[in-house]
C-alpha cells in the first residue's frame, strides 16, 4: 500500500492537517481520539486492503498539526471542523468513523448533519454524562511531564500510562513506535514534547463529559454502527444496554478481549468489520 499524502486544508477557523490513502469513492473521514492523531488509522486502512475507499483521516483541533485555538472545545466546534472539510473537499454523501473522542464527534455530527453522510460508525464512547471520568482524566493530563530529554523516553513513559492496554499484539513495535513519534515535536534544545496541547485537551474532555448526547443518539437515522471493546471500561455495560435499547437501529458489535483503544489493538477486526457494515449501506 502506497504511503499517505498530507493535506492541508482551509476551514473557517484554520488550516487543519489530514492524511489521505488514494482509493476508490466513496471516501470515508477517520476521527482520532482524545491525544490522538490522524497517523492512528493508518493500521486500519492497510487492513482494510488493496481496494480500499478513499480514506482520509485529520488532526482534530487541539491536536497534531491542526489548529490549536486558547479556546472553543466544544462538540460543536468539533462538528463544524469536520463539515467544514467534508464540504471544502467536496467528499459527502461518505463515511464516517471515530473512536473515543471523534466517535463522540461522529454521532453528533451525523444527527445534526445526516444528508453529509453514507453512513457513521461509533467506536468505543457513550452519550451519557461522566463528571469522574473527565476528572481523572484532567488528573491524567496533569500528571504528564511538559517535557522528555528524548522520544525514547517519551514513548516509554506513553506506553507506561497505557498500561493494561499495552498489549498492542497486532501492531509491531517498530509501527507503534512511528504512531507514538507521530505525537511529538522536538524542542530546540532538542528535547521533545506532545504535539497536542495540554490545556486544550483539559478544556475538550471537561466540555465533552459535562453535557449528555443521548437525544443525538436517539436521532441517528443514518446507518450507524457501534462498535464496543469488551474489556473497555470506557463504555460501561448499562450504558450500552441502554444504548442498544434506545436505538435499536444501530447496529451493535463487541470485540471480545479487546479494550477501549480499538484502532491499534484490533485493527484488522475493525477493518473487517467496517467492510462488512459498509457493504450493507445503501448506494446513494
Amino acid at each position: 500500500m502506497s504511503e499517505p499524502l498530507p493535506q492541508w486544508v482551509p476551514t473557517r477557523d484554520g488550516t487543519f492537517r489530514l492524511l489521505e490513502w488514494d482509493g476508490r469513492e466513496p471516501s470515508v473521514l477517520f476521527l482520532h481520539g482524545l491525544t490522538g492523531v490522524a497517523e492512528v488509522w493508518g493500521p486500519t486502512v492497510e487492513a482494510l486492503g488493496r481496494r480500499h475507499p478513499r480514506c482520509l483521516a485529520m488532526d482534530q483541533r487541539g491536536h497534531g498539526h491542526s489548529p490549536k485555538p486558547e479556546t472553543g472545545y466544544a462538540i460543536g466546534d468539533f462538528v463544524r471542523d469536520a463539515v467544514d472539510i467534508i464540504e471544502e473537499m467536496g467528499l459527502a454523501p461518505l463515511h464516517l468513523v471515530g473512536h473515543s473522542m471523534g466517535a463522540r464527534v461522529a454521532m453528533v455530527l451525523a444527527a445534526r448533519f445526516p444528508h453529509l453522510l453514507r453512513s457513521v460508525a461509533i467506536v468505543d464512547i457513550g452519550p451519557e454524562a461522566w463528571k469522574a471520568n473527565h476528572e481523572q482524566t484532567v488528573k491524567a493530563l496533569d500528571r504528564m511531564p511538559p517535557s522528555y530529554p528524548d522520544k525514547a523516553a517519551a514513548i516509554g513513559g506513553a506506553a507506561r500510562n497505557r498500561g493494561a492496554e499495552s498489549a498492542d499484539a497486532a501492531l509491531t513495535a517498530g509501527r507503534l513506535t512511528a504512531i507514538a513519534e507521530a505525537r511529538l515535536r522536538t524542542l530546540p534544545d532538542g528535547s521533545v514534547t506532545w504535539l497536542a496541547d495540554r490545556d486544550a485537551l483539559k478544556q475538550t474532555v471537561v466540555a465533552h463529559r459535562s453535557r449528555d448526547y443521548w437525544a443525538e443518539w436517539k436521532r441517528l437515522r443514518v446507518p450507524a454502527l457501534f462498535v464496543r471493546g469488551g474489556t473497555s471500561t470506557e463504555v460501561r455495560p448499562r450504558i450500552a444496554e441502554k444504548m442498544r435499547a434506545t436505538n435499536p437501529g444501530v447496529r451493535f458489535v463487541q470485540f471480545e478481549g479487546v479494550g477501549h483503544n480499538v484502532p491499534l489493538l484490533a485493527p484488522a477486526q475493525l477493518a473487517a468489520t467496517l467492510r462488512q457494515f459498509w457493504s450493507t449501506v445503501p448506494r446513494r
